[in-house]
């Protein structure tokens, strides 16, 4: 992998760099990160972008990983061997709208091998619409990666980039021939029956087996960690406690609640009405375990010689829960090979395994 990391404050060296992949006839397209905290503006970072017209996708990010540790500042480029037919949506658009542009731009882009890089606001009203659009558009054909963008201030601000700048409220997406292969694991386990959500609204969870929220999961949570909530402490102990979706004949979908308010859930993804969660719980050795099942799953998927990247994209509430013990989940990537990539808000990986799903608390390893 021949990815770059630029520490913050040198636009001179982001725009050096930039030019060079302009110039490069190997280079075919830019996957473009930064993290969230003391990132370039608009007005810094669009001039320079609307220069280069090999395609560029990405976003602003919590943080960013190169060569297996954690950056708080600064940019991550990876340069792509292969071409990304790109396209911004704007996600207050229509579904209708949606397709309709997906059909123009992308109307050659249906190919059982190819894959779909993706990256979304992910403070966004819209993104689950977008997410469904895209797979009635693509289907199961392609692999897709990405995750959602963003700040955990969790204010909304322009987070996605492409060509012509950065943007808010939108997502971008790069479709490509090529074959990517990837594993994704969370490694938390339930510890509660099923229970069935009663009543939603957006991201809130309102009833759960027609009781108020808060006071189904209390119950639980409070009895299995021996800890009390207060005014105070819901996150501290809710980072440990995520909702998994059932579902039929595959691994439960994580669902992060952060924060209670009258009695609701608040999470960071929807749950629909309807359906079925538990309540689950991890500790270090199951999350370092998911790591290694991911890594040894991507790794097993791909064409071991013609690796050239190894991409990492890992939730950023797992490195919150795990704190300091993150960086053995890095190392545990690492010795399979050096890994670059982001802690998002949110994952998206599959492999025509399913429906496409936003993922929570969940590390997901690409090659290519």
């Amino acid at each position: 992998m021949n990815e770059i990391y630029l520490p913050p404050q040198n636009i001179t060296s982001l725009k050096s760099h930039l030019f060079n992949y302009e110039n490069d006839k190997n280079v075919k397209s830019v996957l473009f990160f930064m993290a969230d905290e003391q990132h370039y503006n608009e007005s810094e970072l669009n001039p320079i972008l609307n220069k280069i017209s090999k395609p560029i996708i990405g976003g602003i990010f919590p943080e960013i990983i190169f060569k297996g540790n954690r950056q708080f500042t600064g940019v991550l480029l990876i340069p792509l061997q292969f071409e990304l037919n790109t396209q911004l949506i704007k996600l207050s658009n229509s579904a209708e709208s949606i397709l309709k542009q997906l059909k123009t731009t992308q109307q050659n882009s249906i190919d059982s091998s190819s894959s779909l890089f993706v990256f979304y606001d992910a403070l966004s009203d819209n993104k689950s619409r977008f997410i469904e659009n895209l797979f009635n558009f693509f289907g199961v054909n392609p692999t897709y990666i990405g995750g959602g963008a963003g700040s955990l201030s969790f204010n909304s601000f322009p987070c996605i980039i492409n060509n012509y700048g950065l943007h808010k409220n939108a997502a971008v997406i790069g479709w490509t021939s090529n074959k990517i292969a990837i594993g994704a694991a969370h490694g938390w386990e339930s510890i509660s029956t099923p229970l069935k959500v009663t009543k939603t609204f957006k991201n809130e969870i309102i009833d759960i087996n027609w009781k108020p929220a808060f006071e189904t999961y209390k119950e639980i949570v409070e009895l299995h960690s021996n800890k009390k909530f207060n005014n105070t402490n819901f996150f501290k102990i809710a980072k440990s406690y995520p909702l998994g979706i059932s579902k039929i004949d595959a691994e439960k979908v994580v669902r992060d609640p952060y924060k209670t308010f009258k009695n609701k859930l608040y999470l960071i993804d929807i749950i629909h009405e309807g359906e079925y969660i538990e309540i689950m719980n991890g500790n270090t050795k199951s999350l370092l375990q998911s790591a290694l099942t991911a890594t040894e799953k991507a790794f097993s998927n791909s064409d071991k010689s013609q690796i050239k990247t190894s991409f990492c994209l890992d939730c950023i509430s797992r490195a919150l829960y795990m704190q300091d013990s993150f960086d053995m989940e890095l190392n545990v990537v690492e010795k399979k090979a050096p890994t670059s990539g982001i802690l998002s808000i949110g994952e998206i990986a599959n492999s025509g395994e399913s429906v496409l799903e936003i993922f929570n608390k969940t590390i997901v390893i690409a090659i290519w």
